[in-house]
């Protein structure tokens, strides 16, 4: 009897065994780091209006989205949703915003998950606040759903904005 209920154990234990897929099987996974550096990479390039090189981060998906083809039309986007952002900022906080900047010091990628050569994560960054006239600006942290094809960048949605500086009260935007 203690054979045979060691023999079904060892032949359960191989079947499972069996079964379980193998660890090189899993595709690799894309470390947050690289999430980061990507963002990181087009931040920097936006902010100073290498536009060529911000269009390049960008796929062919994303830019149809967006509706730009060009460096030129990503720049005049990127214009509009400034003062898209500016405006928001007037009209639902009554404040008067000169301009905006992300910090980008404090982009952090998140890797959700990765495989055939997709990757799904979220990119945390600051987004600082400078008021018009006298006053110290404004910090608000602005998480971003993210996904990736073929390491460029093809979908890019807000999923929050909180005001994070001293004094805050941490609302939801």
């Amino acid at each position: 009897m203690r054979l045979s209920a060691r023999l079904l154990c060892a032949v359960i234990g191989l079947v499972l065994l069996l079964a379980a897929p193998a660890a090189e099987a899993a595709p690799p996974p894309v470390a947050d780091g690289e999430l980061t550096a990507l963002f990181v990479r087009y931040y920097s390039a936006v902010k100073k209006g290498r536009w060529d090189e911000a269009l390049g981060l960008l796929h062919e998906r994303l830019k149809k989205a967006l509706n730009v083809q060009t460096p030129k039309e990503l720049a005049v986007r990127d214009v509009v949703a400034q003062q898209n952002l500016i405006e928001g900022f007037r009209r639902f906080d009554n404040l008067e915003v000169a301009k905006t900047e992300v910090d980008l010091t404090s982009i952090k990628g998140t890797v959700t998950s990765a495989g055939d050569g997709n990757v799904a994560g979220q990119v945390v960054y600051d987004l600082v606040v400078f008021p018009v006239g006298p006053g110290r600006p404004l910090m608000y942290r602005v998480v971003m759903d993210v996904g990736l094809a073929q390491g460029r960048i093809i979908r890019l949605s807000q999923a929050s904005m909180v005001r994070i500086d001293p004094g805050a009260r941490g609302d939801v935007l």
